[in-house]
Formats: structure tokens, sequence, C-alpha cells
């Protein structure tokens, strides 16, 4: 899911009596055991020519060799692909969480799993072991998956969203393992992102659905991304967002614990 940049310093001296007290402002930390996991589907064709698609729970769908090479996807994240034996592939993802995906293909053909393992400079790692089933014939690791275990890890700091108060009534987003800041008015206009892990041409709009309730849409050079709904539990302690990709019908939800 897309979250948000870094906290900036001495933003309250400048906020009125409504930022000071929304809500939503705090430092949330993510429970992975509250977290329902959603059920994903994970694509591979073989393109000819050691060119291969990739389409992933976002709905995405990147074209890469399987040489090694970094390569810029639709989104502007850099990723690299390559395959180190008959049953074992390799991706690489530079962005701000710095992620290492291993494939690795049962004997059968009949499994594929996804261990990843996401490093952050502000140290909040964890890993990802995703196993899929089979759902298209084919061998190796080409043909249509869909998840049946989703097990997380956390090796390090545990993954922490921090929300300020932005101008008159709106609000800030901070994850700093992401680099990304989003500072949003909810008035329903697009607003550029501008952290450090900010690729050109993200932006964020949102609009207030009531006191507990944020509706945020992600847009890349202005085409949709992903919409959110952020909702505050009536009692203050928990956040819940619900991600929805644009092209994806897959749903993902993460809970935060108010710290």
């Amino acid at each position: 899911m897309r979250l948000y940049g870094l906290l900036l310093a001495g933003i309250l001296a400048c906020t009125s009596s409504f930022a000071a007290t929304d809500p939503f402002v705090g430092t949330w930390i993510y429970n992975a055991q509250k977290s329902p996991k959603p059920t994903i589907r994970y694509t591979v064709k073989d393109l000819g020519g050691d060119r291969y698609s990739l389409t992933g729970s976002t709905g995405v769908t990147v074209e890469i060799k399987a040489d090694g090479l970094p390569l810029k996807t639709p989104t502007g994240t850099i990723v690299s692909f390559k395959r180190l034996n008959d049953h074992d592939w390799k991706m690489v993802r530079n962005d701000g969480q710095n992620m290492v995906r291993t494939f690795t293909v049962s004997p059968d053909d009949k499994t594929l799993t996804l261990h990843d393992v996401f490093t952050s400079d502000a140290g909040d790692n964890y890993q990802t072991t995703v196993k899929y089933a089979r759902l298209t014939p084919g061998l190796n690791i080409f043909g249509e998956w869909q998840s049946v275990s989703f097990e997380e890890k956390t090796t390090g700091e545990k993954l922490k969203l921090i929300i300020m108060p932005f101008g008159s009534a709106g609000l800030s987003f901070s994850v700093p393992s992401e680099k990304h800041l989003s500072e949003i008015k909810f008035d329903g206009k697009p607003y550029a992102d501008s952290g450090a892990g900010d690729a050109k041409g993200n932006s964020s709009s949102g609009k207030r659905i009531n006191g507990h309730v944020l509706q945020i849409e992600s847009q890349v050079n202005g085409k949709p991304e992903e919409s959110e709904e952020l909702k505050e539990s009536d009692d203050g302690r928990t956040l819940t967002i619900v991600s929805r990709p644009a092209n994806s019908p897959v749903a993902f939800t993460m809970v935060w614990d108010r710290q």
C-alpha cells in the first residue's frame, strides 16, 4: 500500500486549534496480528526472448528481462529480475523499503512461494512469506497463481505511521521507512507528494467523510493508482486503513494501534 513520508518540524506552531485536536493526529504502530490477510493473485508470462511479464496484487503489469539489470516500472519504482536456477528466481526493488524477493517453485510445479525481505533506513525491517497454488497449467514460475497462506515477521522496529496537522484543516502522513511525504488539505485537489522516496508525478488528494473517516486517492502522472479509507475507532486507540489498487479487485487492510 502507499503511505506517507517524513514528519514536518515545527508544524504545530502554524496550525489552527482544529488541526491540533484532529483525532487522527498521533503516532500509530502497525499490528500484523490484527490485520486480516487478503487472497491475492500473481501471474507470470514468458514473452519469449528472455522477456517476461509480472502481474502482482496491485494489477500493474511489468515487462522485464531476467538479466538482473534495473528497470523503471510504470509507477517509477526501480526493479531487477534474475533467474537463479531451474526453480528459483530473484527480484530486487530499489525504493524506501529496499525489497528483495525470492521466487521458489516446488519440484512438482504446483506451489509458488514468494519470500520478501524489506530493509529500510528507518530500521522497521520485516519479512513476508506468501504461498500460492497454481490456477492454470504450466511449468516452473509461469502461469496464474492464487495465495493460500500469508505470513509476516518483524525483524527490526515495528512499522510506524505518523500523522500531523498541516495548514488550517489538513494533515501530513509520514512513514519513515517509505521516505514519503503527503500533505493534504482535504479539498479534493491533488497535492504533489514531496518525500525523498517519492517518484516524480506522484500526488494525493482527500476528503473527510466524517470526524472519524477519511478518504485518500493516490495518483501517478494524473492517473488513479490507489484509494484508501482511513477509519479511527470510537475510542481513538485503533486506526484501520483499507487500500484498493486502481487496477485490482483486492482490498488490503492494515490495522494500527495508537502509540
